[in-house]
């Protein structure tokens, strides 16, 4: 009997889930952010309809003329997508009327006006890193 319990008990210990590394913790909370702003962008900025994918409205707010040339930049990674997200992050941030240079609490503080502006399918979608 006391084999058997001894074997049950390893069992449930092996079951315990692991804890994050400090450095997974970083990623997900950089992930996070990552995700927040492409929604963010995607809805002040790429003005969705009520039925579009956040996709496409971020394909616009880049300045995309139609979700085609947005596709094809995706999935080319090409260097200009970059610049235009770079250039999105900074009409964002002056809709919100700070930039990065000013100070850590204002932006943040700007942070949580864009996500308390968010309608819920985008917050949960931001969550869930619907396409990241």
């Amino acid at each position: 009997m006391t084999r058997n319990l001894q074997r049950r008990l390893q069992k449930l210990e092996s079951q315990v889930p692991r804890q994050p590394t400090e450095q997974e913790k970083q990623r997900k909370i950089v992930q996070y952010c990552q995700n927040f702003l492409m929604f963010a962008m995607a809805y002040y900025l790429g003005h969705p309809g009520p039925e579009e994918a956040p996709i496409t409205a971020y394909g616009r707010a880049l300045g995309y003329p139609n979700s085609h040339e947005f596709r094809k930049a995706w999935d080319g990674n090409d260097p200009d997508l970059y610049e235009r997200d770079r250039l999105a992050r900074i009409k964002l941030l002056e809709k919100f009327g700070v930039s990065w240079e000013h100070e850590r609490e204002e932006i943040v503080e700007a942070f949580q006006r864009m996500e308390a502006g968010l309608p819920e399918p985008y917050k949960t979608f931001c969550r869930q890193a619907a396409f990241y």
